[in-house]
């Protein structure tokens, strides 16, 4: 089985048609940072979070390689340029592996090892044209080179997931002023046939035990729902509410980032706890690690392919972060 969960990618700033595109975006992004921690799924425990890539900045959207003992993230440096860096978990280690002029998101490790893929954001193909727009799914290598786009005609692609090596999940991003809804579609290769499956989803996307696509369905404002669909249904599965946070809490806070683990149970980011529900049709969500000292709400997870550690994102207070 191929377990996947996505990490996000932010919607991007564009400029006024007639002014040259810089060769990057550059979007206000949050002060983030990446954390890890040993998790033990049998004993429901979860071990003591570490700040893998301590430093001031935009640092987000991890993802394990196959041995679980190093990740791929993104960074924004100060020149605004957004790329992948790899960290090696035992030295801590940090180093570059793209350096493009476009901006790259969501790395992602391909299955076959060849390299990963990523949402790659290029300037503007046409006056008035928005980044947006450039926003498409590629693959790299583990150099840093791109070696082609996924899927070349499939554009606005905002974060994705592959449920097989012949199948990837895209979350289409929609548009506000037109009152296009973001949507879910299945594509598959190598002809790139796409499927719709549904519209008003969350950022996160996942390859559920029976080989569904998951993901969080917005469709109610008042009540959001994680929900599984495959090509042919009429309409998605409603799995299991998502737990609320704090009475004040605000849409925008709301908990959407979750990840399947490799017994078929499913980990959900909330708050500063770590949730954790069975995969069984109306049980209840338990707590499988609160932190109480992390600086920030948890935003984004995953975990390695042998369930061993978590890794997630952060959102760090910029006092808190080191000169």
């Amino acid at each position: 089985m191929i377990r996947v969960c996505t990490l996000a990618l932010a919607f991007l700033a564009f400029p006024a048609a007639g002014q040259s595109p810089p060769p990057a975006p550059t979007p206000v992004v949050p002060d983030t940072d990446v954390f890890v921690a040993d998790l033990d799924l049998a004993a429901g425990k979860v071990g003591v979070p570490r700040n893998v890539t301590t430093r001031p900045g935009y640092d987000n959207q991890p993802a394990f390689l196959a041995g679980g003992d190093a990740l791929l993230y993104v960074a924004r440096d100060d020149s605004g340029s957004t790329d992948v860096w790899r960290v090696d978990l035992a030295t801590g280690t940090r180093t570059q592996v793209t350096a493009t002029p476009e901006a790259e998101y969501s790395p992602t490790p391909l299955a076959d090892g060849s390299g990963f893929s990523a949402v790659r954001v290029e300037a503007p193909h046409a006056a008035g044209e928005t980044f947006t727009e450039s926003q498409r799914l590629f693959r790299y290598g583990f150099d840093g080179m791109p070696r082609g786009p996924v899927l070349a005609d499939v554009r606005r692609v905002g974060y994705h997931a592959w449920i097989d090596a012949s199948h990837v999940a895209l979350f289409i991003v929609g548009n506000a002023e037109a009152k296009i809804a973001h949507s879910l579609v299945l594509a598959s290769l190598p002809k790139g046939t796409i499927t719709p499956l549904a519209p008003d989803i969350g950022r996160s996307l996942g390859r559920a035990p029976d080989g569904r696509v998951t993901f969080v369905d917005q469709s109610s404002a008042d009540s959001w729902n994680l929900a599984a669909i495959a090509p042919g249904d009429a309409e998605p599965s409603l799995l299991t509410p998502i737990p609320k946070g704090s009475a004040d809490e605000k849409p925008a806070d709301r908990s959407q980032d979750f990840c399947w683990l490799p017994d078929g149970t499913l980990m959900m980011a909330n708050g500063k706890r770590l949730l954790r529900w069975d995969g069984n049709p109306g049980s209840e969500w338990t707590t499988l690690a609160q932190f109480a000292d992390l600086p920030g709400t948890i935003r984004r997870l995953t975990t390695s392919r042998d369930g061993k550690r978590v890794a997630f994102v952060v959102d760090m207070p910029t006092a808190s972060k080191p000169d």
